[in-house]
C-alpha cells in the first residue's frame, strides 16, 4: 500500500544510490492531447554521475492502435535531482501500471506510475469523449462539478443496486458473489472508464485508523480513496495498490489511514473495473478508530445499475468532467503539452501569480494553441499577454466576466473569487467554452477518412494487376513448366534447386516491379497555419501532415518537445492496428509502428515555440509602402492592414528582400468578423482556403496574412522527406518596432 497525501507526490523507491518517486498531476479520464507522467530522479551518490532510463509499461499488450513503450534517458550528476517527464500521446498505453528503471544500462526494477490516469481509454457513448476540465487545488472542484450538472449531484433511483445500498452495516449474505441487489453496482451498459461512489458520515469520524470496504470485486478495481472534511475540502488522497484478492465473493478491503487533525465527513471511492474483472459492487463502507466502527449514512454515485434493474433507461451525464489537480499550481509543468489533454483549465488569480514565468508561459502557449483558460478573481489580462489578445465578438461582458480570443484559444476572466459565487450565466459560459475547445477532436478523421480529406498521393492503391500477373507467371513456371523441363532432361532431382531459384527470381522481379512503379523516395505533404506574434516572439502552429513511404523508414519520425503529435487513427478498434514506440531523450522520436510501408500515415500537429522571424513595414516619403520579408521563406501572396485600417497586397516577396506592396481596395472594410479561433474549431485542412477566400475577415490593424510555398514553422518529421509538398499561411501580428 502506498500513501500519497494532497501534494500529489508518492514515496520514493531506491535502486542503490538512485531514488525515483512519481509526481501525479491529476487523476481521471482524458480523450485527446498529451498526458504528463512525471518522476523525480535523485542521485544520492556524492561521486558518480549516473545515466538513468525510465520506460513504461513493464508488460505490454498488443491489440488495436496503441502505445506499447515510452522511454527517456537522463544524466543525473552527483547529489542532483532531475524531474523526468514521460509523455503519453493520444494513444492507449496498453499494458500494466509499472515503470522500468535502468541505471547505467542495467535493469534495476520497476515502480508504479502512481495515480489513476485513464488517458485514451475507449469511450463509445460520447464521440471523442466528454470534455475534461482541470481545476486547481485552491478552488473547490466539487462545487464546479455540481454547477456543471445544474447544482444537484445525481443520485439516481433508490432500491436494489443503488448507492443507498452502500450505507449502514454490511448486509450481503456471507459467501455471496458477483453483482448483488443489496450492494451498489455502477451501470456498465455502454459505459467505460472510471466510476465513483461517495459516502457521508454523520457525524464525522475523528481518529479513524483504517477504512474497510465490504466489496464484491477484485482489489485492483479500487484505484484511489479521497477523504474530505465537513467543509468539503480534501484531507488526503490515498492510492490503493492492494492486489491480493481476485475474487467476486464478498470480501473486505482494509486500507490504513494517515493521521489527520480534522474529522472525516466524506469518503470518495474512485473505482475502475473495466480492465480488472469487469465489475464492482460495494456493500458497505466503514471507518474504524480501533475500538468503534462507523458506517456511512448517505451515498451518491456516478451511475447505478438500479436504472437497468428498474426497467428505466440510464441518461448518462455528458457534460464536462471535472478533474482536480493533485499538485499545487506552483508545481505545475513548464511545458504546454501537459495541459493539452484538457479542454478548459480553471485556476485562481493567486494561482497564476504564484507561478514562475515558465509555468505562466506554458499556460499561455496552451491557450494560444486552442485551449481554454478561466481565471477567477482577475479583471484584466496580464500585460505580457495583451499583444495577441482580442476581445471576443461572440460574447459580451457578463457580470464582471470578460472573454478574450488569444491565438487559437480563449480566456475567461471572472471577478468572482470562488466557484460558489459564480452565477448560472457564468457557469454556462464556462461550460460552453469547454465544449468549443473540445469540439475539434470529435471531428478529426481516422485513417479511413484522412486520406480522402487530405491525400498525400493521387493513388495509394497496391498495383494488384501487375502483381497478380507476376504470381500467375510464377505458378506456371515453378509448376508445369519446371516439371516438364526436368522430366524431359531426365533430371527430376534438379527440382530441389530449380524451385528455390525460381522463387528467388520471382521475389526479385516483384521487388523490381515495386521499385520501378514507386521508387524508394517517400512522399510528404504538409499544410499549416501559424499565428506569429512578432512583439512577443511567439509562434503557434496548427498543421496536418501526411506521409507515404514505399519502404518503412528505419529512423521513424522526429519532432521537438514543443510539438503535439496526434496520429489520425481509429483508437477504438481492438483488431488490427499498430503498436507504437516513443523515445524522448533528445526529442520526440517516434521509433516504430508510426509509419508502415505503402500505407498513408496522417497526423495532426500543434506547436508553440519562440521564433524571431518577422516582417517589417516601412512607409516611404512618397507614400509608398514596402515590406522586408524576414520570414525565412518566399511569400507567394501577402495581405496587409496598416494601423489606420488600410489594406495592401503584394505578390512574390523574396526572402530577405524589401518589396513594394500595392493598396488593395477589393477587400471588405471594418472590423474583422472572425477570430483565428474559428480556424481551430473547423477543419484544419480548410483553414488556408478560408483565409485566402476572405482575408479581410481575419485582418485587423497592424496584422497581415502571408502565404508561403513551404512550411518553415513545422518539422518535416522524416530525416529525408523526399518529395515534399508544403503550404503555410502566416497570420502575423506586427509590433511597434516593425512599423516605420
Amino acid at each position: 500500500m502506498a500513501t500519497g497525501l494532497t501534494t500529489g507526490t508518492f514515496a520514493a523507491e531506491r535502486f542503490d544510490d538512485i531514488s525515483v518517486s512519481p509526481q501525479v498531476f491529476f487523476q481521471g479520464q482524458t480523450y485527446h492531447g498529451y498526458v504528463e507522467m512525471r518522476f523525480a530522479v535523485e542521485n544520492q551518490s556524492t561521486e558518480r554521475t549516473r545515466k538513468v532510463t525510465l520506460a513504461t509499461p513493464h508488460t505490454a499488450h498488443g491489440w488495436g492502435n496503441n502505445l506499447r513503450r515510452v522511454e527517456r534517458t537522463v544524466t543525473v550528476s552527483p547529489g542532483a535531482t532531475v524531474n523526468v517527464t514521460l509523455w503519453q500521446p493520444p494513444l492507449l498505453l496498453n499494458g500494466d501500471n509499472q515503470v522500468e528503471v535502468f541505471v547505467d544500462g542495467r535493469y534495476r526494477g520497476a515502480i508504479p506510475r502512481g495515480g489513476n490516469n485513464q488517458h485514451m481509454h475507449r469511450n463509445a457513448s460520447i464521440p471523442g469523449g466528454p470534455r475534461a476540465v482541470l481545476v486547481s487545488r485552491s478552488l473547490n472542484s466539487d462545487d464546479l462539478d455540481k454547477a456543471f450538472r445544474g447544482g444537484v449531484v445525481t443520485r439516481g433511483p433508490t432500491g436494489n443496486y443503488s448507492p443507498e445500498q452502500a450505507t449502514g452495516a454490511p448486509n450481503v449474505p456471507r459467501g455471496a458473489g458477483g453483482m448483488h441487489q443489496f450492494a451498489w453496482s455502477p451501470d456498465r451498459m455502454g459505459r467505460v472508464g472510471p466510476e465513483w461512489l461517495e459516502v457521508d458520515f454523520k457525524p464525522g469520524k475523528s481518529g479513524a485508523k483504517f477504512l474497510r470496504i465490504y466489496k464484491l470485486a477484485w482489489d485492483q478495481a479500487f484505484k484511489t480513496v479521497v477523504l474530505k472534511g465537513a467543509d468539503g475540502a480534501d484531507l488526503a488522497t490515498i492510492a490503493v495498490t492492494n492486489s491480493a484478492t481476485r475474487s467476486f465473493t464478498l470480501g473486505v478491503l482494509q486500507i490504513p489511514l494517515p493521521t489527520l487533525t480534522n474529522a472525516i465527513a466524506t469518503v470518495r471511492l474512485n473505482v475502475d473495473a473495466a480492465s480488472v474483472g469487469g465489475q464492482v459492487s460495494v456493500d458497505a463502507v466503514e471507518l474504524n478508530d480501533g475500538s468503534a466502527a462507523s458506517y456511512a449514512s448517505d451515498a451518491r454515485a456516478s451511475s447505478t445499475w438500479a436504472t437497468r434493474a428498474g426497467g428505466s433507461s440510464s441518461t448518462a451525464y455528458q457534460g464536462p468532467t471535472v478533474l482536480r489537480s493533485e499538485l499545487e499550481a506552483t508545481g505545475w509543468s513548464e511545458s504546454w503539452l501537459a495541459f493539452t489533454a484538457f479542454d478548459l483549465v480553471v485556476l485562481s488569480r493567486g494561482d497564476l501569480a504564484a507561478m514562475n514565468a515558465a509555468q505562466q508561459n506554458a499556460l499561455r502557449s496552451y491557450v494560444e494553441a486552442g485551449g481554454g483558460l478561466m481565471v477567477l478573481g482577475l479583471s484584466e489580462l496580464p500585460k505580457s499577454w495583451q499583444s495577441s489578445a482580442q476581445t471576443s465578438f461572440s460574447y459580451p461582458v457578463y457580470g464582471g466576466w470578460h472573454r478574450y480570443s488569444l491565438g487559437f484559444g480563449h480566456m475567461l476572466l471572472a471577478g468572482a473569487s470562488t466557484v460558489a459565487t459564480l452565477s448560472p450565466v457564468q457557469v454556462n459560459l464556462a461550460r460552453e467554452l469547454a465544449r468549443e475547445c473540445g469540439q475539434v477532436w470529435q471531428g478529426m478523421p481516422n485513417e479511413d477518412g484522412a486520406n480522402n480529406e487530405f491525400p498525400v498521393i493521387e493513388d495509394a492503391r497496391i498495383p494488384v494487376r501487375g502483381i497478380v500477373f507476376i504470381m500467375l507467371a510464377f505458378i506456371l513456371v515453378v509448376g508445369p513448366v519446371n516439371i516438364f523441363l526436368c522430366a524431359r532432361a531426365n533430371k527430376r532431382i534438379a527440382m530441389l534447386w530449380t524451385v528455390p531459384l525460381i522463387s528467388f527470381v520471382t521475389c526479385a522481379v516483384v521487388f523490381g516491379y515495386s521499385l520501378m512503379s514507386e521508387g524508394i523516395t517517400p512522399t510528404t505533404r504538409t499544410e499549416a497555419v501559424t499565428i506569429l506574434d512578432q512583439a512577443a516572439h511567439r509562434a503557434t502552429t496548427l498543421a496536418r501532415q501526411a506521409f507515404y513511404t514505399p519502404l518503412t523508414p528505419g529512423d521513424g519520425l522526429r519532432y521537438s518537445h514543443d510539438t503535439e503529435v496526434t496520429p489520425l487513427v481509429d483508437v477504438n478498434r481492438y483488431n488490427g492496428g499498430n503498436s507504437r514506440e516513443l523515445e524522448l531523450s533528445q526529442s520526440q522520436h517516434l521509433v516504430r509502428g508510426w509509419i508502415s510501408a505503402r500505407v498513408p500515415a496522417h497526423f495532426a500537429l500543434r506547436k508553440s515555440e519562440t521564433r524571431r522571424e518577422r516582417l517589417q513595414v516601412q512607409r516611404l516619403p512618397d507614400g509608398r509602402v514596402t515590406v522586408l520579408n524576414g520570414l525565412g521563406a518566399d511569400i507567394q501572396t501577402l495581405f496587409l492592414m496598416d494601423e489606420q485600417g488600410r489594406q495592401f497586397r503584394g505578390q512574390y516577396l523574396k526572402a530577405g528582400q524589401n518589396t513594394p506592396v500595392q493598396p488593395d481596395t477589393t477587400g471588405p472594410k471594418g472590423a474583422p468578423v472572425l477570430a483565428p479561433s474559428s480556424l481551430f474549431q473547423g477543419a484544419w485542412v480548410a483553414a488556408h482556403d478560408a483565409l485566402i477566400a476572405a482575408p479581410g475577415n481575419y485582418l485587423r490593424p497592424n496584422t497581415y496574412l502571408a502565404v508561403l510555398a513551404e512550411a518553415p514553422f513545422i518539422e518535416t518529421g522524416l530525416a529525408k522527406p523526399g518529395q515534399a509538398r508544403a503550404r503555410q499561411t502566416i497570420i502575423g501580428l506586427l509590433g511597434q518596432e516593425d512599423v516605420k
